[in-house]
């Protein structure tokens, strides 16, 4: 099975066994935005060598005159990825919104797997999404991973 059709698979089975899925909608050939009931959007696209897909979701822009403490916070949590399980931050051009992004390799990926993945990888974009969208850092919540005296970065 090539990885479209394992990834087109998971998803027909991952809908109806997900409560919190309000809708599955196939995009550009060959990728999936999944809406859930909170509004959060997941995008799903496939890539190889290994199999695997790639879940990603906007977070926002960071507030003007936050910038250089978001990005300088996100920075920081990209390199911690022993914490972070793979989960990526990225600008996506100037002044752009963040995008958060994971790699879920398809091989032996059950269902079940799949959705603690997407479990995990939602709790981390909800995070940040408010974090991301504070204008005053005083507000803004504990990111995983990111709590004072647990922050061990590796290199």
């Amino acid at each position: 099975m090539n990885t479209i059709e394992a990834i087109e698979q998971l998803i027909r089975e991952l809908g109806p066994a997900t409560p919190e899925i309000d809708a599955i909608v196939q995009t550009e050939e060959p990728s999936w935005a999944i809406q859930f009931s909170d509004e959060t959007i997941l995008i799903i696209e496939p890539a190889d060598d290994p199999q695997r897909m790639v879940i990603s979701s906007e977070l926002g822009v960071a507030a003007e005159g936050q910038q250089c403490r978001v990005y300088e916070t996100l920075l920081c949590y990209n390199l911690m990825w022993h914490d972070s399980g793979g989960v990526k931050i990225g600008l996506a051009g100037p002044q752009g919104s963040l995008i958060i992004s994971t790699d879920v390799g398809l091989e032996g990926l059950t269902l079940g797997a799949l959705q603690e993945s997407i479990q995990h990888f939602l709790k981390v974009a909800r995070s940040w999404t408010q974090y991301v969208g504070k204008a005053d850092m005083a507000e803004a919540p504990p990111l995983p991973g990111m709590q004072a005296g647990h922050m061990h970065l590796h290199a």
